[in-house]
């Protein structure tokens, strides 16, 4: 998608910064997320990307000396939240919730009836 914060990721750059310069990729690392939050228009997602985001950084911080035990704690997350949302889409085919009668905010105009012949 062009204009898409994702298209000018260089992953052999970021992997070669990570090596050389780890305080300058982790810089890199926190604007990027910044900008990809701050553009999410709708509040109550952005809220919920902070959050989150919130979340992975302490997972970080708990398993500092080990990227590979903070990608499985941050792949655990992910897996409690996506099975959390099979559990409420499963609740909801379980009991379906009857659609709310529409409403109609509309100018009524008679028409004069005709005699039938």
């Amino acid at each position: 998608m062009p204009g898409n914060l994702f298209n000018d990721i260089d992953f052999e750059h970021l992997a070669s910064l990570a090596s050389s310069d780890p305080q300058k990729f982790e810089q890199l690392r926190r604007d990027k997320i910044t900008a990809i939050i701050e553009k999410t228009q709708d509040q109550k997602r952005r809220q919920r990307l902070l959050g989150l985001q919130w979340q992975i950084d302490r997972i970080r911080e708990q398993h500092k000396d080990s990227a590979m035990a903070a990608c499985l704690a941050i792949s655990g997350l992910m897996w409690d939240t996506f099975e959390h949302l099979s559990e409420l889409l499963q609740q909801q085919a379980e009991r379906p919730q009857p659609l709310p009668a529409p409403h109609y905010n509309a100018k009524i105009i008679p028409f004069p009836q005709q005699r039938r012949r």
